[in-house]
């Protein structure tokens, strides 16, 4: 069943996917800056270690040619010292052999001196790696005294590094064509090619471990994005469930039908309200737990139709119908369920439906049967009356004229009755005293009442009833006829009664006659049905007729010959008129 929320879960979804997105922008950012300044101090690092060693190798150029030319050593008086004055060629091993020791330490690939007109002096490149320095370099180191820049040597990343060495440098290492340059012009460049494999490896640690902290915060807000999103789904499905639930329990609780669940064993497991309802359960007592072959009713029609079964019975005065299916909890647990409907109503209609058809066909009889009888029963009670009245005086003739004549008047009666009931009359109903009706009855019957030795009690607790005059009148005119057939000669009682209850008025008409047996009471209101010998069998048919004219209905309590003296009860419901809405 679909049913709607009261509520969205969207915008908080929403917002939170938001925060996610805010959340690994904002990662993002603070790693891609986190990651540039680590690559601006690496670089500042590297610089730094060039601008470091690039001194420290100027200092001990300079110093080892000084150490080479003390007086008593190598280039002493008397010495080879002498002869270095004249051939600074001779140093340039001592510094070549400087060089390729601080090559061979791993932190540099590449030194080299430059002289003023940019051609190397003295070059020491690791691994015999062919490395041509950019031309702007020296541009640069003339204008800022220094110049750093990042190259590949022999696919080897590096920091090249440039500085402007000592001017005594150019007369130590330099040739002779340089001695004669003027001091201003007397430049020297050192250039460095720094290792930055090492450095780098370090930033690419850094960087890997920013990025996976950054993935790994990333990932986690997206986790919690999808435990956010989880949640809200099976909140709202929890919601979804808690209604649902709500909505049967309330749905089985007030629907008109009864609901029971059993078990194998036929234990009742669950019921619904209407179920005690229709069953008659006491309030006291439980319908579950019980089990339903306790039970007992008067089963009228049981068939079935492939796993369904369909079964009318009788409980307790309502027509019930029984439904009753298998289903399955699980594999192994099979359970019956029970829908328990009141077909009483139903009963009755049908019933109404029943006897109208069969009216109708008695009407469509009693309309032709009553055109042929009347017009020669006319002829015959004329002639009748013509023979007793001409032989009053003169008997057995008189006799039978006058038998004739009452015959006559009963075939009659018989003929409007039937027309009566085939075509009922319109009733128009009104509030009328019920002193004055019953008033009016015992006028009516006086005559028949002291030939029979009867009296009429009335006890009434209520003054009006809704009724059409004419209607109830012959309503009751055909009961008293009839209690008062049924009481005993000089002892005969029959009693009216009347009370309102919550939507009309009873009334009952009893008598303390024999008694009408179960069998006789079951089609006592069927047209053509009667225990009389000399009865039409319609007075209570037309009964009948005119109180469902009434909305209303006829019940009839009698007990069998075995108790005698116990009467008979006729109880009529009129119901109270409608209101206008």
């Amino acid at each position: 069943m679909e049913l709607s929320l009261r509520k969205s879960h969207k915008l908080p979804l929403t917002l939170a996917l938001l925060a996610l997105v805010l959340l690994g922008a904002g990662s993002l950012y603070l790693t891609w800056h986190n990651l540039r300044q680590m690559h601006q101090t690496v670089f500042e690092h590297m610089l730094l270690s060039a601008r470091s060693i690039a001194r420290g190798l100027d200092i001990q150029l300079v110093e080892g040619a000084r150490r080479m030319r003390r007086p008593g050593g190598p280039g002493g008086p008397g010495g080879p010292g002498m002869r270095n004055r004249r051939m600074p060629e001779a140093l340039l091993p001592e510094a070549r052999e400087l060089f390729k020791e601080m090559v061979a330490q791993g932190d540099l690939l590449y030194i080299a001196l430059y002289g003023p007109d940019m051609k190397p002096l003295l070059v020491v490149e690791q691994d015999d790696i062919k490395f041509d320095p950019p031309v702007g370099l020296f541009g640069m180191i003339d204008s800022m005294r220094e110049s750093s820049t990042p190259v590949m040597i022999g696919n080897r990343p590096a920091l090249l590094y440039g500085t402007i060495g000592q001017p005594m440098l150019l007369r130590i290492y330099g040739h002779s064509q340089y001695r004669m340059l003027p001091p201003q012009s007397q430049t020297t460049y050192l250039l460095l090619g720094l290792n930055a494999e090492k450095h780098l490896r370090q930033f690419k640690q850094y960087r890997r471990a920013a990025l996976l902290q950054t993935g790994y915060i990333f990932l986690a807000g997206f986790v919690l994005w999808l435990l956010a999103v989880a949640y809200f789904q099976r909140r709202e499905q929890g919601s979804k469930l808690t209604r649902l639930e709500s909505f049967q329990a309330n749905l089985l609780d007030n629907m008109p039908d009864g609901l029971l669940t059993l078990s194998t064993g036929g234990t009742i497991l669950a019921a619904n309200g209407s179920a005690h309802k229709l069953l008659d359960s006491p309030a006291d007592k439980a319908l579950v737990g019980m089990n339903w072959n306790d039970f007992s009713y008067e089963s009228l029609q049981k068939f079935r139709r492939d796993n369904v079964i369909w079964e009318h019975a009788l409980l307790s005065g309502k027509s019930l119908e029984f439904i009753f299916f298998p289903y399955f909890e699980s594999m192994d647990e099979k359970r019956t369920m029970i829908i328990i409907r009141d077909r009483t109503d139903i009963a009755d209609l049908e019933e109404d439906l029943y006897e109208a058809r069969r009216l109708a066909s008695i009407g469509s009889l009693a309309a032709g049967v009553a055109h042929e009888i009347r017009n020669p029963l006319s002829s015959l009670r004329g002639f009748a009356q013509l023979f007793a009245d001409r032989f009053h005086d003169e008997p057995p003739y008189g006799t039978y004229a006058t038998t004739m004549l009452q015959e006559a008047d009963r075939l009659n009666r018989v003929v409007t009755d039937l027309l009566y009931l085939s075509r009922p009359h319109d009733l128009k109903p009104e509030q009328l005293d019920l002193k004055d009706l019953c008033d009016s009855m015992q006028t009516l019957m006086g005559f028949d009442l002291e030939h029979k030795g009867a009296e009429i009690d009335t006890g009434l607790e209520t003054d009006t009833v809704y009724a059409d005059p004419d209607g109830i009148r012959q309503v009751m005119l055909n009961l008293l006829v009839n209690s008062l057939d049924a009481v005993p000669q000089d002892e005969g009682l029959i009693s009216i009664s009347a009370k309102e209850s919550g939507n009309g008025v009873w009334i009952n008409i009893c008598d303390n006659g024999p008694g009408m047996p179960e069998e006789i009471r079951k089609h006592a209101l069927e047209p053509f049905f009667t225990d009389k010998p000399k009865g039409t069998g319609l007075g209570l048919a037309i009964v009948n007729t005119i109180m469902r004219g009434h909305s209303g209905r006829v019940t009839i309590s009698g007990h069998d010959n075995s108790e005698p003296r116990t009467g008979t009860c006729v109880k009529l419901f009129f119901p109270n008129p409608r209101s206008e809405e």
